[in-house]
């Protein structure tokens, strides 16, 4: 199983089955984090049902939170995240935009057949206390499939965000292989996200100095 196969697994999660709390950091993850550093811890759940893998990743991001926001939900945008997406759709969506349904196909390795998910993403918060994305699986190649994304704002110009998931496979693989994949794919997916709202954010200030003064002014 590739390294970001695991990242596509953690958007399309249930929220009914296990409600993920706010994150709580430790002392020396928010040091790691403020370090410009990638976290990520995995275990395994053996008080659930089918006893799948839990993960929580972060990374610090120089962007204000609407940056990332506008990435997250973007379908098109999460193939510059993965490379292991083949499609993303939007099926159906509030009219308030409060919420989603999603269908994605995702290839975890040559060896293996591509996957579907379909899901449903909750949002709500704000931009001043933070952003939450809640995923419910619908469908979906995968026996469990759950969890919740933070976007907290530190500052006007700079943003956590905080990743939560619990995934069971349908196939067999051991787990000290899902352990090791999660601990070096999740960093990698979220490097990769910062990279991206990072680019987005300086070619927006680079528009910004780039245009001329209004005569009128």
């Amino acid at each position: 199983m590739t390294r970001t196969a695991f990242f596509l697994l953690s958007l399309m999660l249930p929220t009914s089955a296990l409600a993920f709390d706010k994150p709580d950091l430790t002392p020396p993850e928010i040091q790691q984090l403020e370090q410009g550093k990638a976290i990520i811890s995995v275990w395994k759940d053996k008080t659930r049902e089918h006893s799948p893998s839990i993960s929580q990743g972060g990374i610090d991001i120089m962007v204000p939170a609407y940056r990332i926001w506008e990435i997250m939900l973007d379908c098109d945008r999460m193939y510059e995240i993965s490379s292991d997406i083949r499609e993303c759709d939007v099926l159906e969506e509030a009219e308030d935009k409060t919420w989603d349904i999603r269908k994605q196909k995702f290839a975890v390795s040559p060896y293996l057949p591509k996957f579907n998910s379909t899901f449903r993403t909750d949002y709500s918060g704000n931009e001043r206390d933070g952003l939450v994305m809640t995923i419910t699986k619908i469908s979906g190649d995968l026996k469990v499939q759950e969890g919740r994304w933070d976007i907290i704002p530190l500052s006007l110009t700079d943003t956590r965000v905080i990743y939560q998931a619990a995934i069971e496979p349908n196939f067999p693989i051991p787990d000290r292989v899902i352990r090791k994949q999660v601990g070096i794919g999740i960093p990698e997916i979220l490097r990769n996200l910062r990279d991206v709202a990072e680019a987005d954010q300086a070619m927006s200030l680079q528009k910004n100095v780039a245009m001329p003064d209004d005569p009128a002014l």
